[in-house]
């Protein structure tokens, strides 16, 4: 019986002992464990790119494009008929040519016997004319002397006159002659080259037949499209049409590319057309080009596509900032955000001269030294805290591309 409840007393024990460990080792635990400080954690603000203002003068321009033309181009003639007997082999399409070079000659047997015949009739009315002449200076005395009428008289000076019309007619005759047979040779006007060609050698050609269009290239021109608000950004009065004076001239600067290297060509915007394009509703201005041919650079070549860059007004005290940096109100109430010494956003009108797909020139409301932020939140709110970072400016330039 004791052994029995021996057994019993094992069996109910172990289970406690067992609890009572397991409540000692918490107790053991909880009160050792190790103390945790408790931390504020610190306050993040968005960070944003800045730059300082820097107030500058800016030149603005204006960029386009157009077509290189001629600046002096004719429809080349002829002055007199004939058979072609010989052709320069300049006289083709591209060929260059100099001021009165010969470019055909017409067959001059023909006008050298009207040479022949004009100066025999002008030397034949000379005579007339001398005979005539001192048949009235003796009329003249013997009327003088009451030997002949009044009739007689009369006569006398209208042979003499009649003998001097004569001889003019004869003179004119025979320069006109001349005249012709130095038109068997066609020469060139001036210095160019041809743009077409319309003769050849064995061909005949009337009065007024075409011969050959050709162009000077020693100057091109431009033809220029400007749009109606870019006008006021050009250093010329807006009412200005026609032909500009010399000292309202304007530069442009004209690129292309000739084998795949770039060149540039300075000229100047002599004429603005008085008409808008009705198609397009842009002004058209002109840029004359003085184009020699030099050693560093090709000369400009007619019908090349080329850009054009027309330098327009100064504005001093500006503030050149990128795109990004303006803020899009949704109104005509331009603003941007300064930083001020808290680190902190506040909202700046601003006066917009002019904005480019990249830059924006502000006019007024902005102070040397401000510092502007150049990548806005999304969400803004003025006061708010950031954590700027300053970047350096890039050397922007205040241009307008079409």
């Amino acid at each position: 019986m004791a052994s029995i409840i021996h057994k019993i007393n094992r069996r109910t024990l172990a289970p406690i002992v067992v609890v009572a460990a397991a409540l000692l080792v918490s107790i053991a635990l909880v009160s050792f464990k190790p103390s945790i400080e408790k931390t504020v954690p610190a306050k993040v603000f968005p960070t944003v790119n800045v730059e300082r203002i820097n107030l500058t003068s800016t030149t603005l321009s204006v960029k386009t494009q157009g077509l290189v033309k001629p600046h002096k181009q004719i429809e080349l003639a002829s002055e007199i008929a004939g058979r072609v007997t010989w052709v320069s082999d300049a006289l083709i399409a591209g060929g260059k040519f100099g001021q009165d070079d010969p470019l055909i000659r017409i067959d001059s047997t023909d006008y050298e016997l009207k040479l022949r015949q004009a100066s025999a009739a002008n030397a034949r009315s000379q005579v007339d004319l001398e005979i005539a002449d001192k048949n009235y200076q003796r009329q003249q005395n013997l009327y003088k002397q009451k030997l002949i009428s009044p009739t007689k008289l009369d006569d006398a000076f209208k042979q003499y006159k009649l003998a001097e019309a004569s001889a003019l007619v004869a003179q004119a005759d025979l320069a006109q002659a001349g005249l012709n047979l130095q038109r068997t040779e066609v020469v060139a006007p001036f210095s160019g080259r041809v743009q077409k060609e319309s003769i050849d050698e064995g061909g005949y050609v009337a009065v007024g037949s075409p011969i050959a269009t050709l162009y000077a290239d020693e100057i091109v021109e431009v033809r220029l499209p400007i749009a109606n608000e870019d006008l006021s950004y050009l250093n010329w009065p807006q009412q200005m049409r026609g032909t500009l004076a010399q000292d309202q001239s304007v530069s442009v600067t004209i690129s292309s590319a000739y084998g795949g290297i770039d060149y540039e060509w300075q000229g100047e915007l002599k004429r603005v057309e008085s008409e808008v394009d009705a198609a397009t509703r842009l002004f058209y201005g002109v840029a004359v080009v003085a184009n020699p041919e030099l050693e560093d650079k090709p000369p400009l070549t007619v019908g090349l596509y080329v850009q054009a860059e027309i330098e327009g007004r100064t504005l001093e005290n500006v503030a050149v900032i990128p795109r990004t940096a303006l803020l899009d109100s949704g109104n005509n109430d331009p603003q941007v955000l300064l930083l001020d010494q808290d680190q902190r956003l506040y909202h700046q009108p601003v006066d917009v001269v002019r904005i480019d797909n990249e830059i924006v020139v502000i006019g007024a409301g902005l102070k040397q030294g401000d510092t502007i932020c150049t990548t806005p939140p999304s969400i803004v709110v003025s006061g708010m805290q950031v954590t700027p970072l300053l970047t350096e400016q890039d050397n922007r330039q205040a241009i307008v591309q079409e």
